[in-house]
């Protein structure tokens, strides 16, 4: 049997002969070790083809971003489900096993709960008034980073909403894009130009009572907008008659409020 004597770079194990050093001989007399030791010397990693790892997504995405785009057109339209399960989405017309998906993104939205039943977020976003509020509500929460970064990222080029993916979350270049396709079919069906619905300190809808110098709900508050509140402080002036504060009030009832209260200023004493 012939023994031959081979010099390699790399820590391969001959026969029980193992070093951590750069530069081995090791004797090999069987056949079998040869072609083992002549795979493992040659064996080398291709810089063209090597890839970073890539960090994990961090935000929610469906991989059919349309069957998302088309879920989000149809629940106004379709009564509540007591679950957002396959079997829903089947007899929506989204067939698609890939389809799935999508549920994970509307429970990132807080429209489907952990057990896949609808919410009170669901609910409200079917109305179609203040539907696409609520889901505008929603993505802010869920893409809060872009909205730091732009105040308006749906309105944003591709390029750009690429960048802001990039920082921001992770994935392949094909799952970024996937995120950004998801982001997008969510902002189709948002209204960013509504007022939150919840938790909002607006006067919107409110109304001053009249003579009460307090807001209050009238019909025409809808109509008018923000009213602005006025506090009116009087200092009467010392050593005057009853008459002459009568007086006063009255002229306040007259050209502030517009109240006639009667008589004729001309007429005073």
């Amino acid at each position: 049997m012939e023994t031959a004597v081979l010099v390699y770079e790399d820590e391969i194990d001959v026969g029980g002969f193992t070093s951590n050093s750069n530069l081995h001989s090791a004797a090999v007399t069987s056949t079998s070790q040869w072609s083992d030791l002549m795979a493992k010397s040659t064996k080398k990693p291709n810089p063209a083809t090597s890839k970073a790892p890539a960090s994990a997504p961090r935000f929610p995405y469906a991989t059919t971003p349309n069957a998302l785009r088309k879920f989000l057109e149809l629940v106004p339209n379709k009564p509540k489900p007591p679950k957002v399960n396959a079997d829903l989405l089947r007899a929506w017309g989204l067939k698609n096993t890939n389809d799935q998906t999508l549920i994970r993104v509307l429970k990132a939205l807080k429209l489907v709960g952990a057990n896949n039943e609808p919410t009170e977020r669901y609910t409200e976003y079917m109305s179609p008034l203040n539907g696409p509020g609520v889901l505008a509500e929603a993505a802010r929460e869920v893409w809060a980073p872009l909205f730091i970064s732009s105040h308006e990222p749906h309105r944003e080029d591709d390029r750009t909403l690429r960048n802001y993916f990039n920082v921001h979350s992770g994935g392949s270049e094909g799952t970024i894009a996937l995120q950004i396709q998801t982001f997008k079919a969510v902002a189709d069906h948002a209204d960013f130009g509504a007022e939150p619905k919840r938790g909002g300190a607006g006067v919107s809808g409110q109304t001053m009572t009249e003579g009460s110098g307090k807001p209050g709900t009238g019909a025409q508050g809808s109509e008018c907008g923000p009213q602005i509140h006025i506090d009116l402080h009087i200092h009467l002036p010392e050593n005057k008659s009853r008459r002459d504060y009568e007086y006063i009030f009255e002229d306040i009832a007259r050209y502030i409020f517009g109240r006639d209260v009667g008589g004729n200023s001309n007429d005073r004493d």
